[in-house]
């Protein structure tokens, strides 16, 4: 059988291309490497508001409702946030992959898991998929979107995403966690940020996102009086890097790469679903009109790569500077900034700006408002690393 899409990784982002191509009557495989959808879960699963309204996502698999987060700056300073409404949905990730799974399963895709790819060949008009073991499946195209440590896409001369972060991160028992909690500052992860991300009752996923040493500075987290008291049990962290910027190319003839695989994420959080699932959007627009054209050439596809960077390289971009100078801030720079931030002036008039998902806005309204010693420190300390 020769398949119209074969999705490399059954993700939420594989799935969900998956569920609306074999929806149009597209023949849809879905190969994973893992025996089970959504295991091993390496996600915090926080997902914002926005994604649930614009593609109607499982609600089964939300745990909790997410209104306001509190953050947790070096020096003592911290601050809190409420919002009037929704912001966010923390879900079961296993479950909610598993759900996005079984609606491209009822749409007529096949999934087949425990089957890694070993390579892809691919041109304008035939893909040839070889598994490990030596199994081949063909097909007229291919959604990669096997994740960001693939090295696919430098077989197929697509380059390699070259800039990672790490997240450590385990799922704890964990007393009073009621709202997202955000922890900054050098002592807990130089230019990044620690989390409570409080789940299911009694549970909480608690970790961080380091440029290095991840696991120890999980478990020095984990010793700080905030956390401690209210920590059960001895918990081990999953550890999975994080891309930080994007692949140079996402189309090839018959190849398209969405989600971690083409660095698609959120910078600023690390957070890949939203974005991962709106570049899976413009890649099913763009693959379906190339599919019934019977032309899949890079230059037919070259269109989802200019569509989802117009959307999204602003935002990428952005997060990228930000953590760049934030990497060499002191804590008594951060603790300043801290404090104006939240100045009630300055809060009042970058409400406007602030959105779950979106930080570009927010982080250029900012660094309007910063004093030019403390921006001027931050550029120094960035010139001298």
């Amino acid at each position: 059988m020769i398949y119209d899409v074969i999705v490399v990784g059954g993700g939420p982002v594989g799935c969900f291309a998956a569920r609306f191509l074999a929806e149009k009557g597209f023949r849809t495989l879905v190969v994973e490497e893992h025996e089970k959808i959504g295991l091993p879960a390496r996600c915090t699963g926080l997902i914002g508001d926005e994604a649930f309204r614009r593609f109607r996502l499982p609600e089964e698999a939300v745990e909790r409702s997410i209104t306001s987060l509190c953050v947790f700056g070096p020096l003592g300073t911290s601050t809190r946030y409420a919002a009037d409404r929704v912001l966010a949905r923390v879900v079961n990730r296993p479950h909610f992959d598993a759900l996005l799974a079984d609606s491209a399963r009822r749409c007529g895709a096949q999934i087949k898991t425990g089957s890694k790819v070993s390579a892809i060949s691919a041109s304008s008009n035939d893909c040839t998929i070889t598994m490990q073991g030596g199994k081949v499946f063909r097909s007229r195209s291919v959604i990669i979107a096997s994740g960001g440590r693939s090295n696919l896409t430098t077989k197929l001369g697509l380059g390699r995403l070259k800039r990672f972060i790490w997240g450590a991160q385990a799922d704890v028992s964990f007393a009073d966690a009621e709202e997202v909690e955000v922890y900054i500052g050098r002592v807990i992860s130089p230019g990044s940020f620690a989390w409570v991300v409080p789940a299911s009752p009694g549970r909480a996923r608690v970790g961080l996102l380091s440029y290095d040493r991840p696991r120890e500075r999980f478990f020095s987290f984990l010793e700080d009086s905030r956390i401690r008291p209210r920590l059960r049990g001895a918990p081990t962290p999953v550890i999975a890097s994080i891309p930080m910027g994007s692949l140079p190319r996402t189309v090839s003839n018959g190849v398209i790469v969405v989600g971690e695989a083409a660095g698609q994420v959120k910078t600023t959080t690390g957070g890949g679903v939203y974005f991962g699932l709106l570049c899976a959007s413009i890649a099913v627009d763009v693959l379906t009109k190339a599919l019934e054209e019977n032309d899949v050439s890079s230059e037919r596809l070259s269109a989802y790569d200019e569509r989802w960077r117009a959307l999204l390289s602003k935002e990428i971009e952005a997060g990228l500077r930000l953590r760049q100078f934030a990497r060499y801030l002191s804590d008594e720079a951060i603790a300043s900034l801290m404090n104006l931030v939240f100045n009630d002036e300055v809060a009042e008039r970058s409400a406007p700006f602030f959105s779950f998902d979106w930080h570009a806005q927010i982080i250029s309204r900012l660094a309007k408002e910063m004093p030019k010693r403390l921006l001027a420190r931050g550029i120094k300390a960035l010139s001298a690393s």
